[in-house]
């Protein structure tokens, strides 16, 4: 198989939801630096797309993702260089995710490891299978993580359960994830893209722009910045009176008619 065959898959299964899937299952879909300009670049077709409005990503395979592959890094060592090229492309997809206008799901579809714990976490809802579990094993080999990913883990999962995860490098099981905050669903092995469809079925029924809006200060309410005069023009700027009535009145006709 060609290196571009490998590259994550964009597709629509549903109206308004987009669909990534990570495609080197046989290398428990670990993430080579074609894929992460794959990733942009799919992030780009959705976010220009007005159709789309949820995008849901996953993996192929057994592994939802096991991170970044370290080979590059490990090339750079072995020459004597010091690069961190990989970590700020892998920073720079994760803080697309978190930053999109899209509504964006990942379906976790079995382990997840290294910087694709990030990667999740940028995510605004993350459904897991019962029998998956995940690990940053960093810490082992003296790698600092770039600091996008340490507020991420701060701000999803609490400090306490940060460090046990980053300075640890434990391993967490499904239900130890869902407790910690770093899973906001669990479903049945072989059950979590379904799932994660269902809910791309509710979430593509919302009024758009506002659900934008209400991820941004979301997102930065998260990090203490939720009421900046910044803040308050997002949510200004969707505030649309003659939607807002239009929705009021028909949410009213159908409870009347129910």
């Amino acid at each position: 198989m060609s290196e571009s065959a490998s590259v994550p898959v964009l597709s629509q299964p549903a109206e308004h939801v987009a669909l990534i899937e990570l495609n080197r299952p046989a290398n428990a879909n670990r993430l080579e630096p074609q894929d992460l300009d794959a990733l942009q670049r799919h992030l780009d077709e959705c976010e220009s797309s007005q159709d789309i409005r949820v995008l849901i990503l996953t993996g192929r395979g057994k592994y939802f993702s096991a991170g970044f592959d370290l080979r590059a890094l490990t090339d750079d060592l072995k020459s004597g260089a010091r690069s961190n090229a990989g970590d700020n492309a892998f920073e720079a997809v994760a803080n697309r995710f978190e930053n999109t206008r899209l509504i964006a799901i990942a379906a976790i579809n079995g382990p997840v490891l290294g910087g694709a714990t990030d990667l999740a976490l940028a995510c605004d809802f993350r459904i897991g299978s019962l029998d998956g579990f995940m690990q940053m094993p960093a810490a082992r080999f003296g790698l600092p993580l770039y600091a996008g990913a340490l507020q991420r883990y701060v701000s999803r999962m609490g400090l306490n359960a940060a460090k046990a995860l980053v300075l640890m490098a434990e391993r967490m099981s499904a239900e130890e994830m869902l407790q910690a905050g770093f899973l906001t669903e669990l479903a049945a092995a072989g059950d979590v893209l379904m799932t994660a469809m269902t809910k791309a079925s509710h979430l593509r029924a919302m009024p758009t722009k506002n659900m934008g809006a209400l991820k941004a200060v979301l997102n930065a309410s998260a990090l203490g910045n939720g009421t900046t005069q910044r803040q308050r023009d997002i949510l200004t700027a969707a505030f649309q009176p003659q939607l807002i009535l239009q929705n009021i009145a028909a949410s009213q006709a159908a409870r009347h008619n129910g």
